[in-house]
């Protein structure tokens, strides 16, 4: 399916999604990324340190990207969620990334301006440019509601067809409040099955810090019944110098470690 010019448009102006997806056992997932355009398609490019979850969304029958976070969009940006097959390509030289994704993450997200944003520094860090690029086969695209500001969550259902329901929703009681009922905000009529809702929020415009944060359990008519609930809803403090550097350290290594295994 060709998603349209107009579909295309927000991803690009977009600079933060959510991506939802049903597991090997048939439960939603769901995370934010970076949202990516590869040539037509919607796309996300993890670093190595994520190959686990890559080759998990490989095998997903169903995923979606959802772009419904209004904060430092472009003026052609949209919320709309695009479902359909998630394809994987293991770009273990980066090539891929460099030449059609490299330029749209640096624009995104600024944490890798420090790492990949000139010839020098794509050197001493390698082990950032190899890719694992998810980019979806578009079967369907729907409008979802603005989440201004970042309010509210997104949902993502499992329904009984075993195909994924998502939406864009918030909270009408109060905070904490069990079971959590949900609304959606372009007033559609939620799915029925088991379901996760996810928050998150970053700091601003650096995303140095990006916290997520899910809630599980089954829906019901529009009715969430809890069963696993997040010990913080609320953007993570900030980081020391040490910690940067720690946090980096681990990134690479991880990434490194991959890699050896992938060419092994």
């Amino acid at each position: 399916m060709d998603v349209g010019t107009d579909v295309r448009r927000a991803i690009q102006a977009a600079t933060v999604g959510e991506l939802a997806w049903l597991d090997r056992d048939g439960r939603p997932q769901a995370r934010p990324v970076t949202p990516l355009l590869l040539g037509d398609r919607p796309a996300v490019a993890f670093p190595y340190a994520e190959v686990g979850l890559a080759r998990q969304l490989a095998t997903a029958p169903d995923a979606a990207l959802v772009v419904s976070d209004d904060r430092l969009t472009g003026r052609t940006w949209r919320p709309v969620a695009v479902a359909g097959r998630p394809r994987l390509t293991e770009d273990r030289d980066g090539a891929l990334f460099v030449e059609r994704l490299l330029d749209q993450e640096l624009r995104k997200y600024p944490p890798a301006r420090a790492l990949i944003d000139s010839p020098l520094l794509r050197r001493e860090h390698w082990w950032y440019l190899p890719r694992l690029i998810v980019a979806l086969e578009v079967v369907s695209a729907t409008a979802v509601g603005a989440r201004v500001g970042g309010a509210g969550e997104v949902l993502a259902v499992a329904r009984d067809d075993q195909h994924l329901y998502v939406d864009s929703v918030t909270r009408p009681d109060r905070e904490g409040a069990e079971p959590v009922r949900v609304r959606s905000l372009a007033g559609r009529l939620p799915a029925n099955g088991p379901a996760v809702l996810l928050g998150h929020d970053f700091s601003a415009p650096d995303l140095e810090r990006w916290t997520p944060w899910t809630t599980r359990g089954e829906l019901t008519d529009g009715v969430l019944a809890v069963t696993a609930a997040p010990a913080r809803t609320a953007l993570a403090p900030p980081l020391g110098l040490w910690r940067r550097l720690t946090r980096q350290r681990r990134l690479a290594r991880a990434c490194q470690d991959a890699l050896d295994a992938a060419a092994r």
